[in-house]
């Protein structure tokens, strides 16, 4: 068994990041996991994941273990009880310095992996991707059958929005906001020595899965009204990514005749998008239910103010009237949109506030804060005399 390192300690880790999801499916969850491990083995620890999606056991230089079983429909999870020995079989047998789990809204593995740590008295972190509204009674109930708030877990949210939604769960217990991490010098590159286009049309951008959670419909009907009454050619929104919603939105543009000015170019590599922001103007993002943003986060380090709304976790890094425009409601949504299609002076005012590098996002700054919050889930293991046999 590897000894416990103490906080006076250095040396590398062995770290198990652990989650329902991961690549090759795309999303939020899914890339920032890779992108901490490649951080954190560049940092000299030792990574390796653990899900429940099936792939390659190896992508990226990352080491993935894949629990077996059948897929649950719609979501291509595994998800028998066959896969819950097969994790603790898994943890069990490479001990470990501590496990890092990533929650997103459907967690069963996840959250096995936090009771299973608090049993067995394996150092754990676990970080919430998504904000858990409307999920109090089972929260309340997951903490009271399995005591999360009275564990050694260490808690953390990657925005306070996300921290708030998890209070039923984990009641007075320390959550610690940590915000999602981008390669922050790789998205602004160029961007001094950018010409964005001057004329019309003003470009339009948004990033996400298409599917309802991200409200692109809604995205959709603001920017018809946002250009309603504008010169043919004013404005152009281009919306990447896939999902089922594209039937959907094609739907609405042709309904309110604006198809020519509507672009849906599907999923795009993070060099394509990055090329795509460059020449755009705004970065739009209706979702509601937003953990965190990182695309708007990655659409600001790209010089281009944002438009969401208040609610969105994307606020911690946003200030209105500064690098954004927040809504409170879809009147005001397209409200903002029009504004920032009209009157380019404004504009230019908010984007030269979003060439502000944004603090404390760079993955040299969030990762030794995980890393701080690994050696403080070892100690708490440690005092509490729960160690693992």
């Amino acid at each position: 068994m590897n000894a416990y390192p103490t906080n006076d300690s250095p040396r590398a880790l062995r770290i198990a990041l652990v989650s329902d999801w991961f690549l090759p499916r795309l999303g939020g969850i899914e890339l920032q996991m890779r992108d901490l491990a490649l951080t954190l083995m560049e940092r000299g620890h030792q990574v390796r994941v653990i899900c429940g999606v099936d792939g390659p056991p190896q992508q990226d230089g990352i080491d993935i273990l894949r629990l077996p079983g059948p897929r649950l429909p719609g979501f291509g999870i595994a998800f028998t009880p066959g896969v819950f020995a097969a994790l603790r079989a898994m943890v069990g047998r490479d001990q470990y310095d501590v496990l890092h789990v990533h929650c997103g809204n459907v967690a069963p593995i996840a959250h096995h992996a936090m009771q299973f740590a608090m049993r067995a008295g394996i150092p754990a972190v676990a970080t919430f991707h998504s904000v858990l509204k409307h999920f109090d009674l089972p929260l309340m109930l997951l903490d009271r059958v399995h005591g999360y708030s009275r564990g050694a877990i260490g808690f953390t949210a990657v925005s306070s929005v996300a921290a708030k939604a998890m209070r039923p769960l984990t009641a007075k217990a320390r959550v610690a906001v940590i915000p999602n991490g981008i390669e922050l010098d790789w998205w602004r590159e160029g961007n001094a020595t950018d010409i964005r286009p001057v004329l019309p049309p003003v470009e339009i951008v948004g990033v996400m899965r298409l599917q309802k959670r991200k409200r692109p419909r809604v995205l959709v009907e603001a920017f018809a009204k946002a250009i309603e009454g504008l010169p043919p050619g004013a404005a152009r929104l281009t919306l990447i990514g896939d999902g089922d919603e594209a039937g959907a939105i094609r739907t609405i543009a042709a309904r309110h005749g604006i198809s020519d000015a509507i672009s849906l170019p599907g999923a795009l590599s993070r060099e394509a998008i990055r090329s795509v922001l460059r020449r755009s103007h705004v970065f739009a993002l209706a979702s509601r239910l937003e953990a965190f943003g990182i695309a708007a986060l990655e659409g600001l380090a790209c010089g281009l103010p944002v438009v969401t709304m208040r609610m969105s976790g994307a606020s911690d890094f946003l200030t209105h009237g500064t690098n954004a425009l927040l809504a409170d409601d879809d009147g005001e949504f397209a409200a903002h949109l029009r504004r920032l299609i009209t009157d380019a002076g404004f504009r230019s005012q908010l984007a030269d506030g979003a060439s502000a590098r944004p603090p404390g996002v760079d993955w040299t700054e969030v990762a030794p804060r995980y890393e701080a919050e690994y050696r403080a889930a070892i100690d708490r293991v440690r005092a509490s005399g729960l160690v693992r046999p």
